[in-house]
């Protein structure tokens, strides 16, 4: 039984109640946590989240209990972790591959003015990310843009493309290998550390990366093991890769066993 399955503080989905969860949770980090984020906009954002679950299809009926603990401050920890590395996101323009209703990706928009980025939110399908859409729009919130296509059919500029509930990590990284400008970097949200290092470095140097930091989240162990990789976009990817979308599901399928996420 995980923590999260045994009874600690319910906490209110209000700012003040949020911010209480950061410290029970993350009580090192709650000093250097809670200044980065506009508590208000998360909590509005946890109500979208709430809200259209149902119609959406956001959660699963676990998950549907946890939104708190297993989405929100998931996504707030790992952002500040990538923040500890990276410095201020203020210029740069951040990307999540794989968004669904916006998470993680959001929450760089829920970061203070002077370290938020541009953010833009990619999802092939729209049943979930059409309702952020919606009410990104209603809530006259700026700042987001909204993409609906398939990652490895797109090239463009973001200095940071992060995912979570995407394609199996390392074959993210080849997906997203025209989406990252040459300097900028990708940072895949992992489960377990679990890869086949002849593979997981064929892949990376095919599409242009390295890793240059790994980092295990002990902070986040009461929802299981969490850990991630920033990988460096260090050259351009080989003539082809991307690859075709069939082959990459089946080669991550054949080492997996089943389509599966890091989650």
């Amino acid at each position: 039984m995980t923590e999260t399955e045994t009874s600690h503080p319910d906490f209110n989905h209000d700012p003040d109640g949020i911010q209480a969860a950061v410290k029970y949770r993350f009580p090192k980090d709650a000093e250097q946590i809670l200044p980065l984020f506009d508590w208000e906009l998360v909590s509005l954002f946890l109500s979208f989240l709430k809200e259209k679950n149902q119609a959406g299809g956001f959660f699963s009926k676990r998950d549907t209990n946890e939104i708190l603990d297993r989405h929100v401050l998931e996504s707030i920890f790992h952002i500040y972790k990538i923040h500890q590395i990276l410095g201020s996101f203020n210029k740069m323009k951040v990307g999540d591959a794989g968004t669904g209703p916006g998470i993680p990706g959001f929450f760089f928009r829920c970061l203070i003015e002077k370290e938020r980025p541009k953010l833009v939110l990619l999802d092939s399908q729209r049943r979930k990310l059409s309702h952020t859409e919606t009410f990104v729009k209603e809530n006259k919130i700026t700042g987001v843009d909204f993409l609906f296509a398939r990652a490895e059919d797109w090239k463009t500029d973001w200095n940071l493309g992060v995912s979570r509930g995407f394609v199996p990590y390392p074959w993210s990284a080849e997906v997203l290998s025209r989406c990252i400008i040459k300097g900028g970097y990708y940072v895949p949200f992992i489960g377990k550390d679990e890869f086949d290092s002849k593979i997981e470095k064929k892949i990376l140097t095919d599409s242009g990366f390295e890793v240059i930091k790994t980092v295990f989240l002990s902070e986040l162990e009461f929802l299981g093991m969490r850990h991630i990789k920033v990988l460096k976009k260090v050259g351009s990817a080989r003539q082809g890769i991307p690859r075709a979308w069939k082959l990459l599901e089946k080669e991550s399928k054949e080492f997996y066993g089943k389509d599966r996420i890091h989650q």
